[in-house]
């Protein structure tokens, strides 16, 4: 794979829906194909691009079912072993870098209709809102179906409603719909267009949207997914008639015109701007983000609070001498920090993982993000239901990650104070006002832990008020493990400051009994008038920002966050005719 990140280039965004099956992973690898040959008979005598792993059955000449599985070789995401289930279990980002200055951004989804349950598909959804927000906007919004489909309903409970009640109303212009496996159907939408008229019609009545309803074939696409399975079957010895051959040759033109006139469709829409259509995800994206750097900044607050307090009880010492005082006329400061790792680090989310392995350096495990999966699928299985041989958690548990945070102790000195020791004058007589320094920075730090306080259950509502899934309290869940690291230094060190510990105590029994007191107010129905929007949120996030010690450092992580995210994307040289080359020159 080729470092293509660092050139500014012109985005060409599309993400991609549909139903668990409908053939979105087949879609894409065809997808590259197109553009890398001219014909069927080019692709079969050259080397195929393959940008997802899959797995399909073939019945070959004899009758006889072979299962036919094709491996990415580089795949980071999910390879399943059981057909028919979902072969994306997270959003795949494929980015093709064409020969002029532009990219086309493919955004691989979860399947909708998960065959676990409705409940996996709130949570692919929240994936999916997660995904895009990253980008600035989306020029077009392709949902698969497959012709004849008798589930359509469920595909627009989801694919339409759902995404239209977090998108603004705009993003409707850029909407078109695919039709996979149409060779059956003549490269026609078949029974499914009049029910896909109907149930448009529906929703534009229902929801009192302008949404279009389709009266041409300016924003149908009919492809054969079929054609790139029997290229991959061929190049595995499956043997087919001439007559076959003829039929799949056809239908590859017919595709490869399909996605050329697809494009040319897309590059023409207005962009569809994502800041101002999904800022509720954005502000649950940040709240869950921050969950654990602000339960580390309470340790860190802690751990300021209780130097700062030793220091100033040191000061108050009667027997102190000029020249011991003159050595403590100073601020301590433990400041938090980001280092950045010289490459990639995959470590396990799982706190009760980290809690028990706390003495040990197996919650960092040690295999490459990029070849995590292969690693997966080596021992136990898929990346998604594998176990980590490293902790035993399993590999959905894992993440990745850019940095490491760090404490770095320093020595504030003022600066009058610095000039009066520089000429030797009596020390003595800076005693009580370094005392009251010393408090003043104590109560600052207690006035910055009663805001983060604040805004930390204010969080914990909005998360509460707006969870797609179950709420999960990431927050607690890391401040219990942090106070878990500090009962074992209490245990271990006999010069362990144990205000430490019962300090972060205290933030946890204040927070429990917030907690215990919003969800109260969220059975008796009183929420409502307290209630957060995403604009208080992010109100609340540049109030965080602002505070003095931690502003920088919670955006250093979320800067460090967002490199993560790009690191998994997947970039790729895009092979181009003749046709593409013109179209981009034409837009």
């Amino acid at each position: 794979m080729e470092n293509l990140t660092s050139a500014p280039r012109e985005e060409i965004n599309i993400l991609l829906l549909g139903e668990t099956g409908v053939g979105k992973s087949t879609f894409i690898n065809a997808f590259a194909n197109y553009f890398k040959f001219n014909s069927l008979d080019d692709a079969i005598s050259g080397e195929i691009d393959v940008l997802i792993s899959s797995t399909f059955t073939i019945t070959n000449e004899d009758y006889e079912t072979k299962t036919i599985t094709v491996v990415s070789d580089e795949d980071e995401y999910n390879v399943m072993n059981n057909v028919g289930e979902s072969s994306t279990q997270e959003c795949g980002v494929h980015v093709f870098h064409a020969d002029t200055n532009k990219i086309i951004r493919l955004i691989d989804t979860p399947g909708i209709g998960d065959t676990r349950g409705i409940e996996y598909d709130k949570k692919n959804f929240e994936n999916i809102l997660k995904n895009i927000s990253q980008h600035k906007y989306l020029n077009g919004i392709c949902i698969l179906l497959k012709p004849n489909n008798a589930r359509l309903n469920i595909i627009f409970k989801f694919c339409i409603q759902e995404l239209l009640s977090h998108l603004h109303k705009s993003a409707k212009d850029n909407i078109v719909f695919c039709f996979t496996n149409a060779r059956e159907t003549f490269f026609r939408p078949g029974d499914t267009f009049p029910v896909l008229k109907r149930e448009l019609q529906e929703l534009k009545e229902k929801s009192n949207s302008d949404i279009e309803i389709i009266t041409g074939r300016e924003i149908v696409y009919c492809f054969d997914n079929e054609t790139f399975r029997f290229l991959t079957a061929s190049k595995q010895g499956i043997k087919f008639t001439d007559d076959e051959k003829r039929n799949f040759a056809s239908s590859w033109e017919n595709s490869a015109k399909e996605s050329v006139r697809l494009l040319q469709y897309i590059t023409k829409r207005t962009p569809h701007k994502i800041i101002d259509t999904i800022s509720l995800n954005n502000a649950r994206q940040m709240v869950i983000l921050f969950s654990e750097p602000l339960a580390e900044i309470n340790r860190n607050i802690q751990e300021n609070i209780a130097e700062i307090n030793e220091l100033k009880e040191e000061i108050q010492n009667d027997d102190l001498t000029d020249e011991d005082l003159r050595s403590k006329l100073y601020v301590p400061c433990i400041e938090l920090k980001i280092t950045l790792l010289e490459r990639p680090r995959v470590v396990c989310k799982n706190i009760e993982c980290q809690v028990q392995n706390s003495n040990t350096t197996m919650s960092i495990c040690h295999v490459k993000w990029k070849k995590l999966n292969v690693y997966m699928l080596e021992h136990n299985g898929a990346m998604m239901f594998g176990e980590c041989t490293t902790c035993g958690c399993p590999a959905k548990n894992h993440k990745i990650t850019f940095y490491e945070s760090e404490t770095e102790y320093s020595k504030k000195i003022d600066e009058n104070i610095e000039n009066e020791m520089s000429e030797n004058k009596i020390f003595q007589i800076y005693k009580q006002d370094h005392i009251e320094m010393l408090q003043n920075k104590i109560d600052q730090f207690k006035e910055i832990q009663n805001t983060v306080g604040k805004i930390i259950i204010q969080f914990t509502q909005f998360l509460k008020q707006n969870a797609i899934a179950i709420f999960n309290d990431a927050y607690v869940k890391y401040l219990d493990y942090i106070i878990h690291l500090e009962r074992e230094k209490a245990n271990t060190s006999k010069n362990y400051n144990k205000k430490i510990l019962d300090g972060l105590e205290e933030v946890k029994r204040k927070y429990d009994e917030k907690v215990k007191t919003l969800e109260k107010m969220i059975e008796n129905n009183e929420q409502s008038s307290c209630s957060l929007s995403s604009e208080d949120i992010l109100r609340l996030e540049q109030q965080l920002y602002s505070l003095p010690n931690i502003g920088k450092y919670l955006q250093d992580i979320k800067k460090e966050e967002e490199r993560a995210f790009r690191y998994r994307e997947r970039h790729h040289r895009f092979y181009m005719l003749n046709a593409l080359t013109k179209l981009f020159k034409n837009s």
